[in-house]
């Protein structure tokens, strides 16, 4: 019979120091309450350094589970590549996918970007909230995809000149329907990907990013929306650089 998966938790931080772990709040609820785990039954739990614990319940109840650290270990399940995904914001969900799934691809910065259409507005009074519901999501596809570390995810940045010196990389790529440039063959160990919102990139960002000396790559002969590009971008460079080779 094949071994049931074990659930994984975020927790930060965890030490070697102090065996004993509590899990509130959401995380007890969904623990209890969902997947109706009790005492006995083991887990891992991880903090983002790069490490991950076993670990068993040793009381549960709805607010809070306590669970004792077994023993540490170090996966492999962090991508040599550098990925920077410079992403211009685009309306709820499909910004949500974007964060999930670049996640789970293995990129290491996520760049909210506020591009000239960008059409999302945020303010003072949301842009907290917002950026905390990116984070839940992020924590959320590391722990199904086995990731240790989880991506960096940072305020909300306009488009310019100086955000894009500021990510570049050996291979950084603006992400246009009229790009003529393809990805490097070059082995390379870091990369920085920028995507348009739902109207496209304007003509003046496109210069700016060629003058900043970002390769403008075409998609293909299909129109992506700017939720599906950097997918394909993230994993295409996966594969011609990171973990997806064999």
């Amino acid at each position: 019979m094949k071994q049931k998966r074990k659930q994984r938790f975020f927790h930060k931080p965890l030490s070697e120091k102090k065996n004993i772990v509590s899990l509130k709040g959401e995380s007890a609820h969904y623990l209890t309450r969902v997947l109706r785990l009790k005492s006995g039954q083991n887990l891992i739990l991880f903090d983002g350094s790069g490490a991950e614990w076993d670990g068993q319940i040793i009381h549960a109840t709805k607010h809070k589970v306590d669970v004792e650290l077994l023993s540490k270990c170090l996966p492999k399940t962090e991508s040599a590549l550098e990925i920077t995904l410079l992403q211009s914001i685009s309306r709820s969900q499909r910004m949500d996918f974007v964060m999930q799934k670049a996640t789970e691809l293995g990129v290491k910065k996520i760049i909210p970007v506020i591009s000239q259409n960008t059409v999302v507005r945020l303010n003072e009074s949301n842009l907290k909230n917002k950026i905390a519901h990116w984070k839940k999501i992020i924590i959320s596809a590391a722990e199904q995809s086995g990731r240790v570390k989880l991506p960096t995810i940072i305020k909300p940045i306009p488009f310019s000149e100086e955000l894009l010196n500021e990510y570049k990389s050996p291979g950084s790529y603006f992400l246009d329907t009229t790009g003529d440039s393809g990805f490097s063959s070059k082995k390379i160990s870091k990369t920085t990907i920028v995507v348009g919102p739902e109207g496209g990139f304007t003509v003046d960002e496109k210069q700016i990013a060629i003058d900043t000396g970002y390769k403008v790559v075409k998609t293909g002969p299909r129109l992506l929306r700017t939720e599906t590009a950097p997918i394909m971008a993230i994993s295409i460079l996966q594969y011609l650089y990171g973990d997806f080779s064999n």
